[in-house]
């Protein structure tokens, strides 16, 4: 009665990835409004914020946040995986992995299976972790990284409406959009569901903290520009 007392207090709690990737969506939300203002560039669905690079910092740590959660707290190892080898491994050592090689070791030692590097959601995650690098050490270079040209071609992040090269934006600046808020925080999302799966695979409990890993759609995105009386193909210089 007293372990089962102590699952479901944890289980009932308050998550600290539930908090910090709800936050990514208020940053997108926030976005909107900058849209919704008329005063920033928008190319389509795509408008330039000023709240969006901290977007992420925080998607990544959402992304920690459920590992260390779902697979590495008190209840994965008394309750959810007791059993599994993973725990012959020193904690304080599992806990250091670097997050990119953390969602890779954790299902492949807890399910016998993984996100595979060469696939998606594994190389946009490693990309958003990338992006999150990049920004905290930033040194005011204004060469961008390498993976701004496949972001460019995807439409995530914003490219200025000239051949000029010299007139484009910085790339922080590029970054600082609402569709790379989305971008970043549906990443997480599919990563997210991606590792639970392997959970419902071999018949453990669907973890409910995976609940709020849920991506920002098209078909909302669209309503809410349709809802506001904006054209999503027209753009705003």
């Amino acid at each position: 009665m007293g372990d089962l007392g102590n699952l479901q207090q944890v289980k009932s709690g308050v998550t600290v990835s539930g908090d910090l990737i709800g936050h990514v969506r208020k940053i997108y939300e926030m976005a909107l409004q900058d849209i919704l203002s008329g005063k920033v560039v928008r190319h389509g669905i795509n408008g330039y914020s000023h709240h969006a690079l901290p977007a992420y910092i925080v998607t990544v740590a959402a992304v920690e946040a459920f590992m260390n959660e779902a697979f590495l707290s008190f209840v994965a190892q008394q309750f959810l995986f007791r059993d599994a080898s993973i725990w012959n491994l020193p904690r304080d050592w599992l806990e250091k992995v670097e997050i990119s090689k953390k969602v890779i070791l954790i299902p492949q030692l807890l399910f016998g299976e993984s996100l595979s590097r060469d696939t998606q959601p594994y190389q946009d995650f490693a990309m958003v972790i990338r992006v999150r690098n990049d920004l905290v050490h930033y040194k005011m270079k204004g060469e961008p990284p390498k993976y701004l040209q496949d972001l460019d071609q995807r439409g995530i992040s914003l490219r200025a409406n000239t051949s000029e090269i010299d007139a484009d934006y910085l790339w922080p600046h590029k970054l600082s959009c609402s569709e790379g808020i989305r971008w970043a925080h549906n990443t997480a999302c599919s990563t997210v569901t991606e590792i639970v799966s392997y959970v419902n695979r071999t018949n453990y409990p669907l973890l409910p903290i995976a609940e709020n890993f849920a991506p920002i759609t098209d078909a909302y995105v669209l309503s809410w520009f349709q809802k506001h009386g904006i054209d999503p193909d027209s753009n705003q210089p």
